[in-house]
């Protein structure tokens, strides 16, 4: 069953329950588990992007490496970061934002 966004709600009535259900305790750490879950769901699969980076910085060179080492490990962070950040706002507003959820949803959002 499709659910019903804020958004799409015309309703002053249907608006003010739903409102009143999606800031109660159980919506909100149900939020807060789906962003979690999709912030480690797009954590792991960032570090499938950064591996060779990451690698790189436990081979053992002599001179400049260790200058290089860390510009390499800034550029590393920053993308997974870059990756992650973008890829759980994205998913937040598809799946979360503005729905009432179910537990049983977590794993349709995994």
């Amino acid at each position: 069953m499709k659910q019903k966004r804020f958004n799409s709600i015309e309703n002053d009535l249907e608006r003010a329950v739903f409102l009143a259900e999606y800031n109660s305790r159980r919506q909100r750490s149900l939020r807060l588990s789906a962003i979690l879950l999709i912030a480690a769901k797009h954590g792991l699969r960032g570090l499938l992007y950064v591996w060779p980076l990451v690698i790189l910085l436990f081979v053992d060179f002599s001179g400049i490496w260790n200058g290089l080492r860390l510009l390499l490990l800034g550029l590393g962070v920053v993308a997974w970061f870059r990756f992650i950040h973008n890829s759980v706002r994205d998913d937040y507003a598809r799946f979360v934002a503005g729905v009432l959820l179910e537990p049983g949803e977590l794993g349709r959002i995994l």
